[in-house]
């Protein structure tokens, strides 16, 4: 499609999505933080830990770590992902449960702050490739 070529809306989109994941993981602390638990069955949590360490081990093994290092950077790379995943799902949650309460006009306004946000990060991971 010729829209997908268009530099504003591919960089329009990618601020947008950056901005509801940062929304989300905002209000899975808050989901988190008011002592739901956690959102994510652990099963399923130390499946994603275990894909993301073996993946990124093999990353970091591959441009250059020793394979104590590889193995630390794919820890980190791991627990990472896993607490960002989590506060995602706590953050969809928290929305579904208590969404009206929230109200749309702080919704929207953490919206605009975040794509802001959002695309001061990709702008700047662009220009660091």
């Amino acid at each position: 499609m010729q829209w997908t070529n268009n530099k504003f809306i591919t960089t329009l989109g990618i601020s947008i999505v950056l901005a509801f994941g940062m929304i989300s993981v905002v209000f899975g602390v808050i989901y988190i933080s008011s002592g739901e638990g956690i959102p994510v069955p652990l099963p399923a949590l130390l499946m994603a830990f275990a894909i993301v360490f073996v993946l990124g081990s093999v990353f970091f093994e591959e441009r250059g770590a020793d394979r104590v290092g590889a193995l630390v950077g794919g820890g980190i790379v791991a627990a990472i992902v896993s607490l960002i995943m989590m506060l995602v799902c706590g953050g969809v949650f928290y929305l579904l449960a208590n969404g009206r309460d929230t109200g749309i006009d702080k919704i929207i306004s953490m919206l605009a702050v975040f794509m802001v946000l959002g695309m001061a990060a990709f702008s700047y991971l662009r220009a660091h490739r």
